[in-house]
């Protein structure tokens, strides 16, 4: 993520302490609606192999950008503590950084294997706010999460792909602060993802060989407007 947006978002939000209060009734709404989009690092977190495959010497995973929309169904639960359900969609990819011999030519060399991924995701969230000052207030969320990747290949019969397994579980903690404008909320955030799952997929091929265990993990920059 890049410092300054953040920076960007807590500047704006003390800029908001004092004034007249705007949307002052917001937070006493038993449900509300909303959308979001977002910046996604998408990223592996991967177990070695005690042993590499021949023609292959490492593998390194590499963030890559991509991005996220959905929407927000936000519930009241007290005046501190909100449940939201909130459906996602992310696109983007991964990278795997392969320190190996090419089979095209057969020298060794440093090449990458892309991963796309068109994910849906379903978290459900509970997020905990502090209490409101002027135009603003903090809060962190923590949410349990289900993703489905309509980009998996899994069952494609290719040995040049990396494959990854459809489905996945997790959890997301997040944090951000609530910037209430004249006719809406803005709510910037950094939220980081887990994926618990593993996604590898034991086909045989020596990349799925090197990396016996791949997981999820995500770095996303999101605004949302409620």
């Amino acid at each position: 993520m890049r410092p300054w947006l953040f920076a960007f978002s807590l500047t704006t939000a003390v800029l908001a302490v004092g004034q007249t209060p705007n949307l002052p009734r917001f937070d006493q709404k038993p449900l509300h609606f909303g959308f979001f989009l977002g910046i996604s690092q998408l990223d592996f977190a991967v177990q070695h192999a005690p042993t590499w495959p021949e023609g292959i010497y490492h593998v390194v995973p590499q963030a890559s950008p991509g991005y996220l929309v959905g929407i927000v169904t936000d519930l009241r639960l007290s005046p501190y503590l909100n449940l939201r359900v909130n459906p996602t969609y992310i696109a983007g990819e991964r990278t795997l950084l392969i320190d190996g011999v090419d089979r095209a030519t057969g020298i060794r060399d440093w090449y990458t294997r892309r991963v796309e991924s068109s994910l849906v995701r379903l978290p459900v969230e509970l997020k905990w706010k502090s209490e409101r000052i002027g135009n603003h207030r903090w809060f962190v969320l923590g949410a349990l999460h289900t993703t489905y990747d309509l980009g998996s290949k899994a069952k494609v019969v290719d040995d040049r792909l990396f494959k990854l397994q459809p489905i996945d579980y997790g959890f997301d903690l997040a944090l951000g602060t609530d910037l209430y404008f004249e006719f809406f909320k803005l709510s910037p955030q950094l939220r980081w993802s887990f994926g618990l799952g593993n996604l590898g997929v034991p086909d045989g091929t020596k990349l799925s060989q090197s990396l016996p265990v791949v997981r999820h993990r995500s770095s996303d920059y999101v605004f949302t407007f409620e």
